[in-house]
């Protein structure tokens, strides 16, 4: 994932909140649409387009609201990347706030929108009653252990090379410990 953020930080970056949206999108969709047709599977119902219609609608608005691209402190850093004049350091910590508070936002979003998703998705393949509300906790559940699998590692990854790019040659974050720590340590 490391070449991926480095090539999208480097072609994109003064739209890199918008390149982070994509890869997110890309990713989401693959899981939520596979667990989406699972439930129109256990219904026997053969209505696959209509639940990938709203599961596409669902992961869209749903990761906008997680990551709010072009706005706050992806904002900050991306005017940065555009070469307009703002302070170096305020940017850094703008990607340390955006990273703290995406993981917030990402719980509650998954949580609500993937136990609202299975559920319409559920009334889509005919189930009723009892097996929506089954839905809806399966749904809260999956949201939540999807994003609990990296809801740290996976902001930071993407804003590392954001993060090097604005230390420069400046020195800062240098006595900092390191995730992956060289062989010289």
């Amino acid at each position: 994932m490391d070449r991926i953020w480095q090539w999208a930080w480097d072609r994109y970056g003064a739209r890199y909140s918008w390149a982070i949206y994509a890869v997110n999108v890309s990713e989401l969709l693959s899981v939520y649409l596979a667990l989406s047709f699972l439930i129109v599977a256990f219904e026997r119902s053969d209505r696959y387009v209509e639940a990938a219609a709203v599961t596409v609608g669902t992961v869209l608005v749903m990761v906008c609201v997680t990551n709010l691209p072009g706005l706050g402190g992806s904002r900050l850093v991306e005017r940065w990347a555009a070469g307009r004049e703002v302070d170096r350091a305020m940017v850094l910590d703008a990607t340390y706030a955006w990273s703290r508070t995406v993981g917030v936002r990402a719980v509650g979003a998954n949580a609500v929108s993937i136990a609202l998703l299975f559920v319409v998705v559920g009334g889509i393949a005919g189930a009723t009653g009892s097996r929506l509300v089954q839905y809806a906790i399966l749904g809260a559940a999956s949201g939540i252990s999807v994003v609990l699998i990296a809801v740290h590692s996976y902001p930071e990854g993407a804003l590392r090379p954001a993060r090097v790019a604005l230390a420069g040659a400046t020195g800062m974050g240098d006595t900092l410990p390191r995730s992956r720590p060289t062989f010289a340590a």
